[in-house]
């Protein structure tokens, strides 16, 4: 067991503590995605209200991926993979917001705004 730690440049501590990362990232996602599933497919809740509780279910799934698998935290070290991820959403985002921004400015000059075909 030495040898694989030496060549991973990991000693016996690093090592227990990055597998405790990947079984508890494992196991919250398993839970995460169980709840998920049970939610949707339950009916317990209003459809609004189980939407909600998925989307919610699913950022802290996303929060707990990035900790477990890809070790971005809010350390010093991985400050910079952080600021890259932001990075990567924020440009995601501009570009799913512009996206509806054409297509909706796009419907309007057709005709097809909310109330359907109006030229009609």
């Amino acid at each position: 067991m030495s040898h694989i730690n030496s060549d991973k440049g990991m000693d016996s501590g690093e090592y227990k503590h990055a597998m405790a990362r990947y079984v508890w990232g494992f196991a919250l996602s398993v839970v995460l995605t169980l709840a998920g599933v049970v939610i949707a497919g339950g009916g317990v809740f209003g459809a609004s209200l189980a939407w909600s509780i998925v989307g919610i279910l699913a950022i802290a799934q996303l929060i707990i991926q990035f900790w477990a698998f890809m070790h971005v935290d809010l350390s010093q070290e991985a400050r910079p993979d952080l600021y890259l991820v932001m990075f990567t959403f924020l440009i995601i985002i501009l570009m799913a917001a512009g996206t509806v921004w054409v297509l909706a400015d796009l419907a309007s000059r057709m005709g097809m705004g909310p109330g359907g075909m109006t030229g009609m």
